[in-house]
């Protein structure tokens, strides 16, 4: 490694509850991160050092974002090398927070999320659109596709590109200018908005990752699932059609037992689809924290009324 060259490993860890994408940070706004030491065969070793579960969870994938050279003057450069983890939802150390608590412009099935992306767009507009040079033309009609002003259509996967003109034009982070929830820092906003964009480039096409979803679902969870990522409604008619016609799903056999509605019936990603995930990326194995690993001890699964879990002070009478 050059002398002035330091490489930052970032996990972006995003799980749907409720239906609803969730992004795990520490409580403070940070991501979690550290330094890589070693070579590239280390990554997988930090990434799962970063983050400590609770319980198993049966699948958890990570997908490269692109990486990102940072000149930080006097100090040299830093290489920002964030990676995508995705997992069905399971109780971590940390924080699990609305991704859209954070970019709430992301949301479009909303008046709130509408009126906040165009506000933002025309502030954005007024500010830095002047005249009629090319530069100005050209700046207006960049505004206008990021932001769906002047009739344009919204564009979800274009999170990263108005996550960084926001940015470069002082917006974030300030935390309260746009009522969203405050992350720590710009590296924060950039490393959750390329994740987001990440997630969303293949989903008109369905192509969900398949560790998000139950093993077996609906098809109403799977818009409601699809939906909730690109951040916009879809008609229901034109998604069944486009399940049917995809070659993503297979029956599962059985129906649904929701209380509430009519049962429907259970879909299932096919088999080449879920091994087809798993060989594009990268499959980590994280470590447990010292509650579940004192939890299985023999004597506590014999005994679990003895157990003391963090922040329990009382124990059991003999």
């Amino acid at each position: 490694m050059k002398e002035g060259l330091r490489i930052v490993v970032a996990a972006i860890p995003i799980s749907l509850r409720a239906g609803e994408p969730f992004v795990l940070t520490d409580g403070f706004g940070n991501l979690p991160h550290a330094p890589l030491v070693g070579g590239e065969e280390k990554i997988p070793e930090t990434l799962e050092s970063l983050l400590v579960m609770r319980r198993r969870v049966p699948m958890v994938q990570a997908d490269q974002l692109p990486i990102r050279v940072v000149d930080e003057g006097e100090a040299g450069r830093c290489v920002e090398v964030p990676y995508l983890v995705t997992a069905r939802a399971g109780e971590s150390e940390g924080e699990w927070t609305p991704c859209y608590e954070f970019l709430p412009w992301e949301d479009q099935r909303s008046s709130y999320g509408e009126t906040l992306r165009t506000t933002i767009g025309e502030r954005l507009m007024r500010v830095f659109v002047d005249g009629h040079t090319p530069e100005s033309v050209t700046f207006r009609r960049k505004l206008c596709v990021l932001f769906a002003l002047d009739g344009f259509s919204w564009r979800p996967e274009l999170a990263f590109e108005r996550c960084r003109l926001l940015v470069e034009a002082g917006i974030l982070p300030d935390e309260g200018s746009s009522g969203a929830a405050h992350l720590a820092d710009v590296r924060c906003y950039r490393w959750l908005a390329q994740a987001l964009g990440h997630l969303r480039k293949p989903l008109p096409s369905l192509s969900m990752p398949v560790e998000l979803m139950p093993e077996r679902f609906t098809i109403p969870q799977f818009q409601a699932s699809v939906e909730s990522l690109l951040g916009e409604a879809l008609d229901k008619q034109a998604f069944r059609r486009q399940v049917s016609n995809c070659g993503l799903l297979e029956e599962a056999g059985g129906i649904s037992d929701e209380i509430f509605g009519r049962p429907a019936r259970l879909f299932r990603f096919r088999m080449d689809v879920v091994i087809a995930r798993n060989a594009q990326t990268l499959t980590l194995v994280l470590p447990l924290s010292n509650a579940v690993s004192q939890s299985e001890t023999i004597e506590n699964l014999l005994f679990p009324n003895t157990s003391l879990w963090p922040g329990d002070s009382s124990s059991s009478e003999p």
